[in-house]
Parts: structure tokens; sequence; C-alpha cells
């Protein structure tokens, strides 16, 4: 088990509490994926002014805490996310109304851009260690964590790993000061350690293959049975998630058509994260189809549901700095 994140979540925009979170962040002397600080979300405030109050440390993440459908701001995004390549935004997009701001911000990302935006399809922002859709809130100081535990959980060793991490979050706890939130038990990948390959091993078979919506439902399940069994506060999204650029499986899978936009867009139905690090050709009208097929899914599952998506304009891969090939799918 390695710790993915530990994200600490500001309740406010005050710089001097954000430059000494930043600090605690810092003292934290463990071997860590990633540090990331993420604040509580905005109404009146020039993004551009929260980026002048951001520590200027490059090797910690910044969430901006995420923008309504309808603020203004949205048209500033772009521009954010040019400043630096640790700032992440997402908008919180509650119905079909406002999504073609979405959209057009989509539109004029570049990929390295898009990896860092994401829409988050929910009622409410969403406190969880996992970018981009991650908000600090105007009452709670603390901290969270992610994990990359896939092999242990295809040991079956999920428990136990949560047991370690939760250990792990008690010890930060004491040695920086700040209260530990939680952690977020979903089961994401990273490149070779693979869900892709966890949700084959268990299949028995390639996917797409039907019976993979079983395998997922069971998934998720046992991270919420084994997220009571340890006494985890879960928070998040406590799922199994999909973020194609991120496993390399599911990287083979696309790029040999196995896996199209109908079966990622299916196997997010059975309680997956989101549509998450795709590429997808760019047409408005597509992607208009697509967010609102996605916003009918996310009210059947009544769970928060990101998307990522990461333009092209006719290529069938794309390069990445962050996450190297990144393949189109194949919208059939």
């Amino acid at each position: 088990m390695r710790i993915r994140a530990v994200t600490v979540f500001s309740n406010s925009l005050n710089q001097d509490t954000i430059h000494q979170l930043h600090q605690k962040l810092m003292d934290i002397d463990m071997d860590l994926f990633s540090r990331r600080i993420s604040l509580p979300p905005s109404t009146n405030v020039n993004l551009g002014r929260i980026l002048d109050i951001l520590p200027d440390d490059k090797s910690v993440l910044f969430s901006l805490g995420g923008l309504f459908d309808h603020d203004p701001r949205i048209v500033d995004i772009p521009d954010v996310l040019r400043s630096g390549d640790n700032i992440f935004v997402h908008i919180l997009l509650r119905d079909n109304r406002n999504m073609d701001n979405a959209v057009k911000v989509l539109s004029k990302l570049e990929p390295d851009e898009a990896s860092r935006f994401a829409i988050l399809l929910n009622e409410e922002f969403l406190t969880t260690p996992y970018y981009p859709a991650s908000s600090g809130d105007n009452f709670h100081l603390g901290f969270g964590l992610s994990l990359i535990y896939v092999k242990e959980v295809l040991g079956n060793l999920m428990e136990e790993a949560l047991m370690e991490a939760k250990r792990k979050g008690q010890e930060i706890e004491e040695k920086i000061g700040l209260k530990f939130l939680g952690i977020d038990p979903s089961v994401s990948p990273w490149m070779e350690e693979s869900v892709g390959h966890l949700l084959e091993t268990k299949l028995g078979k390639k996917i797409y293959s039907p019976g993979v919506l079983s395998v997922i439902s069971n998934m998720n399940n046992n991270i919420m049975r084994a997220s009571i069994n340890t006494d985890v506060n879960a928070m998040g999204f406590s799922e199994l998630m999909i973020p194609v650029a991120e496993d390399n499986i599911l990287k083979e899978r696309v790029l040999e058509g196995r896996v199209t936009l109908s079966h990622l867009l299916n196997m997010s139905s059975a309680c997956l994260a989101g549509l998450d690090m795709v590429g997808v050709n760019y047409e408005q009208g597509l992607y208009f189809n697509i967010i609102s097929d996605l916003i009918i899914i996310q009210r059947l599952k009544k769970r928060p549901y990101g998307i990522r998506i990461i333009p092209s304009y006719g290529e069938e891969k794309i390069d990445t700095k962050n996450f190297g090939t990144v393949p189109v799918v194949k919208t059939i």
C-alpha cells in the first residue's frame, strides 16, 4: 500500500492560513506520491487573486475549490490552468442547463490543461483527496488520504491496507496537529498497478466482456464493507476508478478498440466514479450528448460522478507530459 496523496482541506481563503497549512504539509516526513491543498469554493473572488495568495511551490498541487456551473469566472479557467502545472479547477454541474459553459472550457484546453480540469456531477461540492474534483469547505480544517493499493486488493488484503493507511493518517495527525478527516478508499490505478488487470483477473477474460458490471459492483461492495469493518471514515468517491490514461491495461484495451466510449459509459453506470482521463474527439454536439447521458447516470446512481475528458482533433492518441499517451476512444 502506498499513500497516493495527503490532501489538506482549507476552510478559508486567508493567505496566512494557506501558508501555515502548506508548512504543515511539508513537515510530513513520509514517502508520499503527492502533497495537495484544496481550497473551499468561492463565489466572488477573482481567480487570479486566489493564485496570488498560494505558496510558490510547484511540488504541491492546489485545487481552487470549484465553481458553480453559472459562475461568470468560468471564462477564466483556461488562463488559470495555464498559470501552472500544479493548478486544478472543476465545475459543479447540477443539471444540463449550463453544460455549454463546461463544454466551451473544454474546447479551449490543451491536453495537459484538460487533465487538470473536471466536471463534477453532484448536488454539492465534494471533499475528496482526488483531483481535480476536490474542494475544502467552510467548516472542516484537516486532511484526508487517497491510496494506491491495487496489489493488496488483488491479494484479498483490502482491510489490512486500510488499517495500515488509517495508522499512517493517525501518525500524520499527531505529527502536524491537523485533524485526520478520513480516507477516500477508492481503488484507483497508477500505470502498471492496473485496475484493468484487477477487473480482468476477477472476470477471467479481457474487458470489455459481459459480466464486468457484476465484478465492478462486487468491488464497490467490498470497498464499502472493508471501510465499515476497519472503522475508516470513508470520504469522497469511495468507489472503483477507471482513469484510462492512468492505467496501462485500460490504455491497451482502448487502443485495441476492445473498450469504446459506449463501454466506458456502461461501466460507469455500475457505480464507477466517472468517465475519466480518456481522449474523445471534439464535436460540440457529441460532448453535449455525452454529458446529458452522464447526468442521467449520475441521477440513477445517486453518487458523485466526475468527468475528465481530453479533447482530440482527429488523432488516435494524445501525448501528455504527466500521463504519457492518452488513447482516443472510439465513439461507436
